[in-house]
């Protein structure tokens, strides 16, 4: 008998590694936070497990990786859906961001990771604000992460006006507390917490500021994440400034490279492209957000280049599962095929192909001997599921995030029975709620168009 800490069944197991199928009667093996077995359940006697969790009705998979994500960013929920992108950005986000608290952010952080966990995320990739106070969560709560604070030197809460004028001063700031963020928090929480260099966007951040913070990434080891080609107002001005597009730009100044995480691309032109795949650069898509904003991004030629990709969340709905629909009906709309993209190819962009855009695939993002064990399961007895057959199509098409009843990061439990062990959700929701009528107010000085409930300081 081999002993192990943890014994997890599974009626079907995804291990989403290259060659192997889906695996009725499977198991993981689980001993000092690495897989010793995911395949098929081995004879009784086999395992010596501390703890073993019954299979029964339970499909297992990875955990799902979070290419890019804005965990605390759940304030403006509901409040820029019907907003054209650049409305939702620069009239409501940008302008009501500077009001809120770093206590803000950090409870909405909390919010955002139990979020995160119960949806069977078990790794995001980060940039916000208030870090440190995510990185504390992140450490309390077992959620797996690489966290960057939000660099720039503009006034954001200018941008809406059409005014991009760059502040070295708010630059040097910021990137200072980028820096002394991973000099705080790289490596932490046992290698769970790592850290990047989160320069904004190639519109909110000069050339001087960009190259600056290309070379203290390469100083401090770790990788840098930025958005690129999201809008067309960041295209235009882009154009404007520099005659070429956003990710020529980025090359230009020398901060494009494999350890660069881009995010959308959605207007990413022919010459972008060509410089993101010469670079190696990675690609962070973001399926769900796009359909809202009613233009997505050109997917199939992106991959077709063999750029690293991965599926992702943005901010406000952590649905994996939807997020994989989304994108599966996307592609076949846009492509006029039922074959454009295939459930498990959906499901591997957010598991492994995220990993790999993160720079984790060695470690994560599939169930292998020697990988880290985060792994997921998922209730498959219930009556939107049923029949359940086990193919990749019953599990990305049918289950949701509520269906996750189990997550495991480092071989630990920190989702049982559909609920974080580690946070007290009652507390934090309390807590939000609280907060909800100041939101609200600042929301409708800003304009916001979302109806407003009774008691709302702008109905009176």
């Amino acid at each position: 008998m081999i002993e192990i800490d943890l014994l997890v069944r599974a009626e079907f197991l995804y291990p989403v590694s290259p060659g192997l199928p889906v695996i009725p009667n499977g198991e993981v093996a689980i001993a000092g936070g690495r897989i010793l077995h995911a395949g098929p359940r081995q004879p009784e006697g086999h395992w010596a497990p501390a703890r073993t969790i019954n299979g029964s009705g339970r499909a297992v998979l990875p955990g799902f990786v979070n290419c890019h994500s804005h965990a605390a960013s759940l304030v403006f929920r509901s409040q820029t859906d019907d907003h054209a992108a650049k409305a939702a950005l620069l009239e409501v986000a940008f302008r009501m961001e500077k009001d809120i608290t770093e206590d803000e952010w950090a409870l909405l952080a909390e919010a955002g990771c139990a979020d995160m966990l119960q949806s069977g995320i078990t790794t995001i990739n980060d940039i916000w604000y208030a870090p440190h106070r995510l990185a504390d969560t992140v450490e309390a709560c077992g959620l797996r992460a690489q966290i960057a604070h939000k660099v720039f030197d503009v006034r954001l809460h200018e941008l809406w006006r059409g005014d991009y004028t760059h502040h070295p001063d708010i630059g040097e700031e910021r990137l200072s507390d980028g820096i002394a963020f991973a000099e705080r928090w790289h490596g932490a929480a046992d290698g769970r917490i790592t850290a990047r260099i989160g320069t904004h966007a190639t519109d909110t951040c000069s050339a001087e500021l960009l190259r600056t913070a290309r070379a203290e990434a390469d100083r401090l080891g770790i990788g840098m994440h930025i958005h690129a080609a999201q809008s067309v107002a960041e295209v235009e001005q882009i154009r404007a400034a520099h005659g070429c597009g956003p990710l020529e730009f980025l090359r230009d100044v020398g901060m494009l490279g494999p350890d660069v995480v881009l995010a959308h691309l959605v207007f990413a032109g022919t010459g972008d492209l060509d410089a993101v795949e010469e670079s190696g650069a990675a690609y962070a898509h973001c399926p769900t957000i796009y359909p809202r904003r009613g233009r997505y991004p050109p997917l199939e030629d992106i991959m077709a280049r063999g750029i690293p990709t991965g599926f992702a969340t943005d901010w406000m709905l952590n649905d994996p599962f939807e997020g994989m629909r989304n994108a599966l009906n996307a592609m076949r709309l846009r492509l006029g095929s039922p074959t454009a993209l295939s459930c498990a190819k959906a499901l591997e962009l957010h598991t492994i192909g995220a990993a790999r855009v993160m720079g984790l695939q060695d470690e994560i993002g599939s169930l292998e001997q020697g990988k880290k064990a985060d792994l997921i399961m998922v209730d498959i007895d219930r009556p939107h599921l049923q029949p359940y057959y086990g193919d990749y199509a019953a599990l990305v098409y049918y289950a949701r995030a509520s269906d996750v009843v189990t997550s495991i990061v480092d071989g630990a439990v920190v989702v049982e029975n559909g609920r974080p062990t580690r946070l007290d959700r009652e507390q934090t929701m309390a807590r939000i709620r609280e907060k909800v009528p100041g939101w609200r107010g600042k929301l409708a000085a800003l304009g916001s168009r979302a109806v407003f409930g009774p008691g709302c300081p702008c109905c009176g």
